[in-house]
């Protein structure tokens, strides 16, 4: 069953991965790559926060076998799928084998994880070393063991460089540990105490080494970003939500009692250990919402810095999962065979109805977009209601009628990488062709924010072209769409558009469709 969960985690996370577009948060990284070398990103967080080993891989990328879209994720992805064989092994002294096999599918089967294993960002390796890092360090403080502490430590340290405020859950167990070892030196032994000590020497040690230049460097930058939004009711609820892994009210409703009930659970089975849980969990929590981090308003933020705390969430879940199926089996005389498929149910069901099948439904290249991450309800995601308005031109109906068989390339120019303000996953939905980014710099615009400069070397991306070789013939499309007009609000582009539209002309000829939004040409 754990064999068949990573086969099946492993295909869900690794699916069209390389057609998928490099957007929103990727770009931080990429933009820190494409300006400056590897002095600089080890020692700054950025005005826009890159993760700072992410970055400095991304360099190496760049000047070695160059950066792809499949080179950028391979790190999450990687992650993501280990993930799901690596936290059920960590935590299986405290879960059955039933257990372990529907962690195993949970991790699988989570549209968060998913998503994060699918996006280069820090958070599917955050998700990995956390949830292997701290029953290692429960582990450690109850039996000892040195490699135990280097796990623990090495994957706190390692996760609080990936982004500096998961510190707060890789260095919780220090508050149980002292806890305890107050506890004990009451009762005349103070040997715990020293080993606290040494844990947060320990653990304080590299993450100085790691941190100490570009804390030292962008402390304002830090301090800005901090006590600038509020998370609410509604925020918790969202986020809850991400990770019970479904828009539906019931589903989440169902997966948080049945957390709750493992709990419980893990209490009666080792107390110490199902305090220690809960005591991250509140630490973490209460630290992350106290910080007032910028965009913790929203579920999704909130959800990502405590994404370290969801292996533990699904394998309560887990636990209280088989508890319920147990009791009522035992209740009703059924054999233990029934455990398993109800088990197997339990994680088919939420999958199912939940926001997964959706995105690998019709040829998208923008699963990792706001309108399907934002908030798995679709009623309550601000991203589909500012983008749902948005017209799409009678042309794309033309494309797919035209080229049924989805073998057009379709190039559009230009665009916003903040999917909140971009509609192209609409556009796509109807042409149900490949699609790529169309860079204008060059023909009608210098280089700006979400475009990158042809003569970077290192540059592999095979949905990112350049109008410039487009108009040349150094490379081929079926079709180029021009866009007139950006998403109403949308941050303005400093982009000579009817330059561009000049340009095509003297190339392509007259376009194929022109509308007052748009002008269509076709380039083959």
């Amino acid at each position: 069953a754990l064999s068949a969960a990573v086969l099946v985690g492993a295909g869900l996370r690794a699916f069209r991965l390389g057609a998928q577009v490099i957007i929103d948060d990727e770009w931080h990284a990429l933009n820190v790559v494409h300006d400056f070398g590897f002095g600089f990103i080890f020692g700054h967080f950025g005005t826009a926060d890159h993760s700072i080993p992410l970055a400095l891989y991304f360099e190496l990328l760049s000047r070695t076998v160059g950066l792809s879209e499949w080179s950028m994720r391979m790190p999450s992805l990687v992650a993501g799928i280990a993930a799901i064989a690596l936290v059920p092994l960590a935590l299986k002294p405290w879960l059955s084998r039933t257990e372990t096999a529907l962690l195993a599918w949970l991790l699988a089967l989570s549209p968060l994880l998913i998503n994060f294993s699918r996006t280069a960002r820090p958070y599917a390796f955050i998700a990995l070393m956390l949830g292997v890092a701290l029953p290692l360090a429960w582990r450690w403080w109850r039996d000892g063991g040195h490699a135990r502490a280097a796990g623990w430590i090495g994957g706190a340290a390692l996760a609080a460089w990936l982004n500096p405020l998961t510190i707060v859950i890789g260095g919780a167990p220090l508050l149980a540990f002292g806890a305890d070892a107050v506890a004990s030196g009451r009762r005349g032994d103070w040997r715990g105490f020293r080993r606290v000590l040494l844990a947060g020497i320990a653990l304080t040690l590299p993450v100085l080494a790691l941190l100490a230049v570009p804390i030292a460097n962008d402390a304002v930058s830090l301090a800005t970003k901090a006590a600038t939004h509020a998370a609410s009711p509604g925020t918790a609820a969202v986020a809850l939500s991400l990770f019970a892994g479904s828009g539906s009210a019931i589903v989440t409703a169902l997966v948080v009692a049945a957390a709750a009930a493992g709990w419980f659970e893990l209490n009666r089975r080792d107390r110490d250990f199902a305090r220690f849980v809960l005591l991250i969990a509140a630490v973490a929590v209460a630290c992350v919402l106290i910080t007032g981090a910028a965009w913790i308003r929203h579920g999704l933020v909130l959800a990502r810095y405590l994404i370290g705390l969801a292996p533990l969430f699904l394998a309560l879940a887990a636990i209280g999962f088989c508890t319920g199926i147990n009791a009522l089996r035992a209740r009703a005389g059924l054999p233990r065979v029934t455990t398993a498929l109800a088990c197997a149910i339990a994680a088919a069901v939420p999958f199912t109805l939940g926001p997964v099948p959706g995105w690998y439904r019709d040829y998208d290249q923008f699963t990792g977009h706001l309108s399907y991450q934002f908030d798995y309800q679709p009623e309550r995601n601000p991203i589909v209601a500012l983008l749902d308005p948005v017209p799409v031109e009678p042309f794309y109906r033309e494309i797919a009628l035209t080229h049924p068989e989805g073998d057009a390339l379709v190039v559009e120019a230009p665009w916003h990488l903040e999917t909140f303000w971009n509609p192209l996953h609409r556009y796509q939905r109807v042409h149900r062709q490949r699609l790529a980014i169309g860079f204008v710099n060059g023909v009608c615009a210098p280089r700006f924010y979400g475009e990158l400069d042809p003569a970077t070397p290192g540059l592999q991306f095979a949905n990112f072209v350049y109008l410039a070789d487009l108009l040349a013939g150094r490379v081929r499309a079926d079709y180029l769409v021009l866009h007139r007009a950006s998403v109403p609000g949308a941050r303005e582009l400093p982009v000579e558009i009817e330059a561009c539209i000049s340009a095509a002309r003297a190339r392509f000829g007259a376009p194929w469709r022109e509308t007052p939004t748009a002008v269509v040409f076709r380039t083959s």
